[in-house]
């Protein structure tokens, strides 16, 4: 494994201060000492070196250490980032696990150190790491080129939720080496398309309409739902990998018309007795369901990334939630189930932060911290709100 392989971690604050502070000192007396040297042969040959002169190849001397500090930068890093172990990247490499971690290269390092410069001018660009809230802390000299300041040494934490040390800690699950690395979006039902499902979500788009139920009891027809008109339709080939939904055997419930008034229906004598019964052919069942402040109902089934548009995560299925007024987040939280179905909130260094409404309490979140949601707890992260309904 190469140093490249480790710069998944971001640096802290304090040691990228520290790395620039031996920096500076050592360019500091390497131009001390170019002074101190050609002062001395000006004042040694009695002026023969003119004094301006030797400041100016003093300064020569120092901008040649400027070249080789940006050298050192572009590769290996600076002695100052040697000694904490941090390291420069492209962008690409560190913030996404699924690209190839590459070097920052000299003309970005050079201009990196441009931006920085100029900042520095106005005093302001010195802090402007501290206006990113994410872990990495990428200043305007680092966003101006796409660069990325990481840990190749270890001792940073990775960028992922920590686990909470109060009463509700628990470890987190490590994902399956065989979880895919994007799952789809975590479906959703608007209120009112179908009110005897209320509270509950499909796992995948609903099947085609068929003429005759198949073996295992698939519902082929649902009231007020499916399109009565084609229901003599000769029935498409079935699609691979369509999942079915187990039953019981009463009869089904009649929004509108009576039956009769339907004609008859193959296999139509079998109805969803209670939401909580309902089961993919998988045996999944949703560990959690939403409520959102707009009344949309969602299932969900794993550790779920919300936010105005969630970056992918390997065993992560994200769900973008709607922001007209830019209050949330790229990936603004998650929540994850444990084996004992217990429901687990995370910050994820979101801009505007996440509270939990528990009655008349409101409880902000540490962001990176893990903590345990209880039923009919309500979410509230930027203009949004959802309630969350945990199931048993």
């Amino acid at each position: 494994m190469t140093d490249l392989d480790l710069v998944r971690r971001p640096a802290q604050v304090g040691r990228r201060v520290g790395a620039y502070l031996i920096d500076a000192a050592i360019g500091m007396v390497v131009l001390l000492i170019a002074v101190g040297v050609f002062a001395g042969i000006s004042f040694g040959t009695g002026g023969a070196l003119p004094l301006p002169l030797a400041v100016a190849l003093a300064y020569v001397i120092g901008l040649g250490w400027f070249v080789v500090y940006t050298l050192m930068q572009a590769g290996a890093g600076s002695l100052g980032m040697r000694a904490l172990g941090l390291r420069l990247v492209r962008e690409g490499g560190a913030v996404d696990a699924s690209a190839p971690a590459s070097r920052l290269g000299f003309g970005r390092a050079l201009g990196r150190n441009l931006v920085w410069a100029l900042g520095g001018a106005i005093v302001v660009g010195y802090f402007s790491p501290l206006f990113d809230s994410s872990p990495w802390h990428r200043g305007w000299h680092d966003r101006a080129v796409g660069a990325v300041m990481t840990d190749v040494a270890g001792r940073s934490p990775v960028p992922s939720p920590a686990a909470d040390s109060g009463a509700d800690a628990a470890p987190t699950s490590p994902a399956s080496a065989l979880a895919p690395t994007v799952l789809p979006a975590a479906p959703i039902l608007p209120v009112g398309q179908a009110p005897e499902l209320g509270g509950w979500s499909p796992a995948e788009p609903p099947a085609p309409v068929r003429s005759t139920p198949l073996a295992s009891g698939v519902i082929s027809f649902v009231p007020g739902v499916s399109d009565a008109d084609r229901l003599d339709q000769p029935a498409p080939a079935p699609a691979p990998g369509l999942p079915t939904v187990e039953v019981s055997d009463a009869p089904p419930p009649v929004s509108g018309a009576p039956a009769a008034d339907r004609g008859p229906v193959s296999g139509a004598g079998v109805v969803i007795e209670s939401i909580d019964e309902t089961r993919i052919s998988t045996g999944e069942r949703p560990f959690a369901r939403l409520v959102w402040d707009d009344g949309t109902r969602q299932a969900l089934y794993g550790r779920t990334l919300f936010g105005r548009n969630p970056a992918p995560e390997t065993g992560a299925m994200v769900s973008p939630v709607r922001d007209e007024t830019l209050s949330l987040s790229k990936t603004h939280f998650e929540l994850i189930p444990d084996d004992d179905r217990a429901v687990w909130v995370v910050d994820r260094h979101s801009t505007n932060g996440v509270a939990v409404r528990r009655g008349d309490d409101l409880l902000p979140l540490e962001p990176g911290e893990r903590t345990r949601v209880r039923a009919g707890d309500v979410l509230v992260f930027g203009d949004r709100q959802v309630s969350v309904e945990v199931t048993s």
